[in-house]
């Protein structure tokens, strides 16, 4: 009998998954020159914002993400694309695997930091495991995005191995500055801040 080849997504529908906030910080990336670069991904969810990575050429890519689900989705993608042997998947929580974890040329947390009760304690970490560039989006200063966080802590932590924490932008950026890196390009969308750091 004969087999059916399995279709792969092309470039088209894989851009067309990403959000409006990724696509700025995938852009900001591709100022600074992301070819030959090893991507740890923290929070990577279903992997399409790393494989956008790698069509730009990244060298490989570290995906970490709490749900199993969007992990397994995440693998599956890498196989269907035939990326299976550049990109490593980590379930769990990053603060627990980052002994296992080697430092990266670029960090990239998108949407991440303020799922974590201890977000400074994650950017100190996540910026000790990065050697050239710092990417991340977080929340905006607005009074909903502050209650809509606040009043899902509690909830989130009764379901979700994590429980979400808003900290002021001033806050992030000051640790981001304090581990050694200086802000190259900003950006933002009605919900969120858009930014990328060098190393010094």
């Amino acid at each position: 009998m004969k087999s059916v080849e399995k279709p792969t997504p092309g470039d088209n529908e894989l851009s067309s998954r990403l959000e409006p906030n990724q696509e700025q910080l995938l852009a900001a990336l591709r100022v600074q020159g992301i070819e030959g670069r090893r991507v740890l991904d923290i929070g990577c969810g279903m992997g399409h914002l790393h494989h956008r990575l790698l069509d730009e050429g990244a060298a490989s890519v570290v995906g970490v993400e709490f749900s199993a689900d969007d992990l397994e989705q995440a693998q599956e993608l890498a196989r269907t694309l035939g990326r299976a042997e550049r990109v490593t998947s980590l379930a769990g929580d990053f603060m627990e695997l980052a002994g296992q974890i080697e430092p990266a040329d670029v960090t990239i947390l998108d949407k991440v930091v303020h799922c974590y009760q201890e977000p400074e304690r994650l950017v100190r970490q996540s910026t000790a495991h990065t050697r050239l560039l710092y990417a991340l989006t977080f929340p905006r200063d607005r009074w909903r995005m502050r209650l809509f966080i606040r009043c899902l802590g509690p909830v989130a932590g009764l379901f979700l191995p994590y429980r979400p924490t808003f900290s002021r932008p001033e806050a992030i950026r000051a640790w981001v500055r304090e581990a050694g890196f200086v802000r190259l390009s900003h950006d933002e969308t009605e919900r969120w801040h858009t930014e990328v750091y060098a190393h010094l």
